[in-house]
């Protein structure tokens, strides 16, 4: 993702893109361009062609000159509370109606709150030349609410301030502490005034002061030569991560320090932001309403699928139960065929096979069949029926005479008590069929 850093100063618009992937943030190009009559930022930004064609987020920096400031004391720290508290809280005392401005807050050190504002006609005609450009900023800021990110590792402890030349931000121990745009004339008298005021007014006596933008160390010989004036005050120190994301380019880090800032506090923190109410920025709103509508068109199709699946289980499940059933109702009829229509056919064979399980039917039947198998002998073809009821058998064959069946029947009385034959029919062959009926002998059992 990259962060396209629009920049109006006093008389120049700053063009700065930054690339962020994997956490590190590293600068792509910049481009610096003098700001002259009212219609020079319109002209600018619709010439501007960024060189990348990969997807953006915008920021808009406004000159610190068109932001109000003002330090209040507020029971609260909740930054969207404050917002929304500022317009009543300032009614009257600013030089605009409060309903014709835009406000944000930030908290201090020492639990004040500085209340932020501009005019909204101003900031919404910015918004509006850039979002006829295809750029329409995310937010509007102003740099110097960022640059604490600016504080080398040296000077993190003690007061420290940072100055552009067109306004100054006073840190102690890296948490804002003051803030004030500079009038135009000689930045470093106008730093120096307002070092001294605020030692007398407050009793904040600041240790160090860095400048940034504009000329760095290494143009400050050459533009001496040239008559420019250049700042009195250290040029910012430079070391970690600020260094690193120019790549080791001091000219540049120190010339675009502001922008970097701006970058780092968007990427890092809730940095000022003064498109809220009526000039919200509702783009992105609109671009994750269509990926949440994306998202909530797949998340459907997946509980259709989910539906559609269980739907499928059930039936399967239901088919294969109502097959199990006409598979039970058919053996049912098979094993109990003069029954009337059963309440619970699984229940009622159940108890059959308990039943029959139980009593004389304990009997060794294997046992029994096995000793009738061993006593028909050769003469006697075979056993095709055996009916066993409790203890008593009945058998039904086929022999090669009537002197055979008797035979069986006398070989049987191992087995079978009052053994008695009957049905006995002839066959054209000779051989006849016959039934064997008897009761199974005690010690059988």
């Amino acid at each position: 993702m990259n962060l396209l850093i629009v920049e109006v100063k006093r008389n120049e618009l700053l063009f700065a893109t930054f690339r962020r992937k994997r956490g590190v943030l590293s600068f792509v190009e910049a481009t610096r361009h003098h700001l002259g009559h009212e219609d020079s930022f319109s002209r600018l930004v619709e010439e501007f062609v960024p060189a990348d064609r990969e997807e953006r987020r915008v920021i808009l920096a406004i000159p610190a000159g068109q932001i109000g400031m003002r330090e209040l004391e507020l029971p609260l720290s909740d930054r969207r509370k404050v917002r929304e508290l500022l317009p009543l809280e300032l009614k009257g005392e600013t030089a605009v109606d409060a309903d014709e401005l835009v406000f944000d807050a930030l908290t201090l050190d020492g639990g004040k709150v500085l209340a932020v504002w501009a005019k909204r006609h101003a900031v919404e005609n910015l918004i509006g030349v850039m979002t006829e450009t295809g750029m329409e900023p995310e937010m509007v800021t102003a740099s110097l609410f960022s640059w604490q990110h600016l504080i080398p590792a040296e000077a993190a402890s003690g007061t420290v301030a940072v100055t552009d030349g067109e306004a100054l931000a006073v840190y102690n121990n890296g948490k804002p502490l003051y803030f004030r745009a500079l009038a135009a004339g000689d930045p470093d008298a106008e730093v120096a005034k307002t070092l001294a005021a605020l030692e007398i007014g407050k009793g904040i006596v600041v240790d160090r002061v860095f400048s940034h933008g504009g000329h760095s160390q290494k143009d400050a010989v050459s533009a001496e030569h040239a008559g420019e004036k250049v700042s009195s005050f250290p040029p910012l120190p430079l070391d970690g991560k600020f260094l690193e994301t120019f790549a080791a380019n001091a000219d540049a880090a120190r010339d675009l320090a502001g922008t970097y800032a701006i970058a780092r506090d968007v990427t890092a923190g809730d940095p000022v932001n003064l498109r809220s109410g009526a000039l919200a920025y509702t783009a992105g709103q609109a671009k994750a309403l269509k990926k949440l509508r994306l998202s909530m068109f797949l998340a459907a199709g997946f509980v259709i699928l989910l539906f559609a699946e269980v739907g499928l289980r059930y039936y399967l499940a239901k088919k294969d139960v109502d097959s199990l059933n006409n598979s039970i109702k058919a053996i049912y009829r098979e094993v109990f065929p003069t029954r009337k229509k059963p309440v619970d056919e699984v229940a009622e064979l159940r108890a059959e096979i308990k039943r029959l399980n139980s009593g004389k039917t304990t009997s060794n039947v294997l046992a029994v069949l096995k000793k009738v198998a061993e006593a028909k002998g050769d003469d006697v073809f075979g056993v095709y029926e055996a009916e066993i009821d409790g203890n008593q058998v009945r058998l039904k064959g086929d022999a090669r005479s009537i002197q055979a069946v008797n035979d069986f029947k006398l070989r049987a009385a191992d087995v079978l008590s009052d053994a008695e034959v009957g049905e006995i029919k002839s066959r054209t062959d000779g051989s006849v069929t016959f039934v064997l009926r008897g009761t199974v002998k005690e010690g059988e059992k």
